[in-house]
């Protein structure tokens, strides 16, 4: 007949609970430092690169455009999606600031205020390919749209619809003057799809 264990002294079953207990405090004060670790703003980062790249215009740097990639890898899409849309959101401020310059500005400044705006365009190019982790070398940019998911268009009333036609206009005017500016000189336009 086997012989019956003996139980196991108190301090021995103490010891164990005291490692157990341990063990435990450990696992939670690394859950809770993980939780409460500030997290790296990536969206921010990118929003400010953004900011610096397109107020520079021109090409940016090869290491500005692997900064770019770089953070942009770590997001996730809704973070990428909202950079895309505050990137279009930054380009259309740009444009329009550009378009009223232009068309206040004499003669004789016109040209100037276009090689800045084809440098900023070229920037935009630049940073459109850097954030589409699909995009291929030598492929048209992305322009980021708006998505419409069955959602209709909200109804604009009469005077802001006539403001809408007008803007556009304007925009294909100015358009239009930046291509006829550019292609003389030789300058390729960055082109979007």
């Amino acid at each position: 007949m086997p012989a019956a264990r003996p139980s196991q002294p108190a301090a021995v079953q103490g010891r164990a609970f005291a490692i157990v207990a341990a063990a435990l405090a450990v696992i939670i004060a690394a859950a809770a430092a993980w939780l409460l670790w500030p997290r790296e703003d990536k969206l921010g980062d990118v929003l400010d690169m953004q900011k610096q790249l397109l107020a520079a215009g021109g090409t940016p740097s090869r290491s500005e455009i692997t900064r770019v990639i770089q953070t942009v890898d770590r997001m996730d899409r809704r973070e990428v999606w909202a950079a895309y849309r505050a990137a279009a959101a930054e380009w259309k401020r740009i444009k329009q600031e550009a378009m009223d310059a232009y068309f206040a500005a004499p003669q004789a400044e016109r040209p100037a205020l276009l090689d800045r705006y084809i440098a900023q365009l070229g920037a935009y190019h630049d940073l459109l390919m850097a954030m589409n982790p699909r995009q291929r070398p030598g492929e048209d940019a992305y322009l980021p749209r708006r998505r419409r998911r069955g959602e209709p268009e909200p109804e604009k009333t009469p005077a802001e619809a006539e403001a809408e036609r007008i803007r556009r206009e304007l925009s294909e005017r100015f358009d239009g003057v930046v291509e006829a500016y550019a292609e003389p000189r030789g300058i390729e336009l960055p082109s979007f799809r």
